[in-house]
Order: structure tokens, then C-alpha cells, then sequence
């Protein structure tokens, strides 16, 4: 038996005239997890979501919630329940009479202003239940809109960007916040997001999504250290793309990059002599010298771009690489041995810390994060 809030989404497809906005996407999201759903603009995620909550009908495939097949069930009846980015908080009415609406729309009586008090208490604003949205700030207004979503006691809710019309400070606050609520709750989040860093703090599972299709699914982490393709590594952050060609095959790999260039790393994929590849190195795994020597596993550079980043200084350096190549050096190492603009260094990192790219999606996208 499937779990309560379990979504399997089989072959969905949503097409607009011939685009194929969502195109046959097979996904389990596990009951009771927090999902995040990122990608470029365009690249379906909202539409997915759209579906889930019923707001869009699938042009083709099942959709599936706690085993059931809600693909052609209405709205109301599917156990979900939509946060919308604009929170749409009745101008006219206090917060108990906001939250305790949808309550109102399913016939219940006087009791629901209690439960919307209730509900209100939940997300700490008990104390402001008979204000005004006008009187209240962006993160409260919010959590408002958090606790109606939450009022009909959903399988499943369903986040459009909540979280971008804040500034960062309360961006920070009010991830802390979702996270706490769907732990007390124990239910399905599924989180829509242009932002990578908010998918990778609150995610159980990162679906990254590109022209309609699922790119990679996983744990944060894999997502983050284990990229499948050059298009998943750009995306999420904190990655270099190498591209090189295989020399040798054997107990490691021996491969040469375009311009030059010796690399060698185990191997974690089935390569053939004179493939030509892509491999990832973490930005934080990067060591930079001085000077212009050649070694294996090194990449020749000159500094054009340095910023102070709190803990880490990012460094950008011009390679022989088409791609951005990126260093983000400890702050302690960088001000005892600084980089300038203009001086010659060489990159340098270890075989382990390569990943290999055994995707071929090689879409720049049209949000590479910094």
C-alpha cells in the first residue's frame, strides 16, 4: 500500500499546442518528504506543480497521490492544497477570517474561527489573529497564507516560489520555518524554486528539470557532489566543467584537455580510448599557486575576478577552457598568500575530487548560479 502523500507521477506529459512543456516524466516522491523542484525559467517545474494541484490536466499519463489516481480529480478533492508566490490574502478580512476561508468554503460552522486561531498559533502569529494583512510584513503575511494552505489538513502542500518576494534576511528566517512545519507535520512538501541554495538547504529530494524533463533526482548532496551532466553541474553551483579527451584506459584514466592539459582519475564510468568527456571539480576542492608550471591535474590561469565571500574568497580565472573556471579558496589561505588581478596561477586539485559526467545535457540554462 502506498504511503499517505506518496506522488507517483507516470509518463505526465503537458503539452501547449506542439511544445511539450512537461514530456513524459516518471517520478516517485516519497510520503512525508520535503521536494524541491528547480530549473531555469521555461523549463516545466511550475507546470508540474500546476498538475499535481490539479490546475492543469495532464495532456497524457497518471498522476497518483497516496495510491490513488487523481489525474482527472478536482482540486478540492485530491488532498492538496497550492501556496501561491503572491500569498492572495483577502485585503478585507483579518487573519482568523483569511485562514479559517477555505473552512467556510467546506460548509464548516462557527468552529472553524477556532481552528483558524489554532492554526495561526502554529505558525507563532496567535497574537495578530484579529489584524489586517495590510498591517503585517512580507514574512508574516507568509506564514498567514501558510497557515490557510494548511487549514483543510492537505496530504500534500504544494509551494510555488514562496519565498522570493522576500529579502534575503527573511528568505533565511522563513526557510528555517517551512522546514520546522513540515517536520511537525509530518506531510508532503513539494517546493518550486529558482533558487539553488534554498533547494539544498530544505530538500529531502532535488528534482532538477530542463525543456520539460527530469536531468537528475536525488538527495541534495548527490545533487551537489555527484552531478549526471555538464548542464546539472552548471546549474546547481559550485562546480568547474573540464572538457578533455580520453588517452589511456586501465586502472585509472589518462585524458588530455582540448588546449593541453594532463588529467588522471579512477575511473567511475565506461570510457573508451579518444572519448571525448566532460568531468566536474568542486569550486571549494581548487588550490591555486603561483606561476605558470605545468603538472598533471592542473589547469593554467590568469585572475580576472575576485570577490570576498564572508568564509570563502571566489576567484575566476581565464583557462584555456571555453567554460567558467571558478576557486573558492578558504578565507585564511587567500589573505596569507592573496591573488591579484592579472597574475598567472595554476589550479590544481586531487584524482578523487573528479567527477565524471556521464550525462550529455549540455544546456548552459538561463540561471547558472555564482
Amino acid at each position: 500500500m502506498s504511503k499517505v502523500g506518496e506522488i507517483i507521477l507516470d509518463k505526465v506529459t503537458r503539452k501547449f499546442g506542439a511544445v511539450a512543456a512537461v514530456n513524459a516524466v516518471d517520478q516517485v516522491i516519497e510520503g512525508g518528504s520535503y521536494c524541491c523542484m528547480i530549473g531555469p525559467s521555461g523549463c516545466g517545474k511550475s507546470t508540474l506543480l500546476r498538475m499535481i494541484a490539479g490546475h492543469e490536466t495532464p495532456t497524457s499519463g497518471r498522476i497518483l497521490i497516496g495510491g490513488k489516481d487523481v489525474t482527472h480529480v478536482r482540486t478540492g478533492e485530491r488532498g492538496t492544497a497550492l501556496m501561491f508566490q503572491n500569498y492572495a490574502l483577502f485585503p478585507h478580512l483579518n487573519l482568523t477570517d483569511n485562514v479559517a476561508f477555505p473552512l467556510k468554503i467546506h460548509g464548516v460552522g462557527a468552529e472553524r474561527r477556532d481552528r483558524a486561531r489554532e492554526m495561526l498559533a502554529r505558525v507563532q502569529l496567535g497574537h495578530m489573529a484579529d489584524r489586517m494583512p495590510s498591517q503585517l510584513s512580507g514574512g508574516q503575511q507568509q506564514r498567514v497564507a501558510l497557515a490557510r494552505a494548511l487549514i483543510t489538513n492537505p496530504q500534500v502542500l504544494l509551494l510555488d516560489e514562496p519565498l522570493s518576494a522576500l529579502d534575503e534576511f527573511l528568505r533565511l528566517r522563513m526557510r528555517v520555518e517551512l522546514k520546522r512545519l513540515q517536520n511537525d507535520l509530518g506531510i508532503t512538501f513539494i517546493h518550486v524554486t529558482h533558487t539553488q541554495p534554498e533547494a539544498i538547504a530544505l530538500a529531502d529530494k532535488v528534482i532538477v528539470m530542463d525543456h520539460g524533463l527530469i536531468e537528475q533526482a536525488a538527495h541534495p548532496r548527490e545533487i551537489y557532489d555527484r552531478p549526471h551532466s555538464p548542464y546539472v553541474a552548471r546549474f546547481m553551483g559550485g562546480q568547474n566543467v573540464v572538457s578533455a579527451r580520453v588517452l589511456t584506459v586501465g586502472d585509472e584514466i589518462q585524458a588530455e584537455g582540448a588546449e593541453g592539459g594532463r588529467f588522471a582519475f579512477a575511473p567511475r564510468a565506461a570510457l573508451r580510448e579518444g572519448q571525448d568527456i566532460r568531468f566536474a571539480v568542486r569550486r571549494d576542492k581548487i588550490r591555486l599557486d603561483q606561476g605558470q608550471a605545468r603538472a598533471e591535474n592542473a589547469m593554467p590561469g590568469k585572475v580576472i575576478n575576485v570577490e570576498y565571500q564572508g568564509t570563502f574568497v571566489k576567484v575566476e580565472l581565464a583557462t584555456p577552457q571555453a567554460e567558467e573556471f571558478v576557486a573558492h579558496l578558504p578565507e585564511s589561505d587567500f589573505f596569507a598568500n592573496p591573488f591579484r588581478f592579472g597574475d598567472e596561477v595554476v589550479a590544481r586539485w586531487q584524482p578523487q575530487d573528479v567527477c565524471m559526467l556521464v550525462g550529455t545535457n549540455n544546456s548552459a540554462g538561463d540561471a547558472l548560479a555564482h
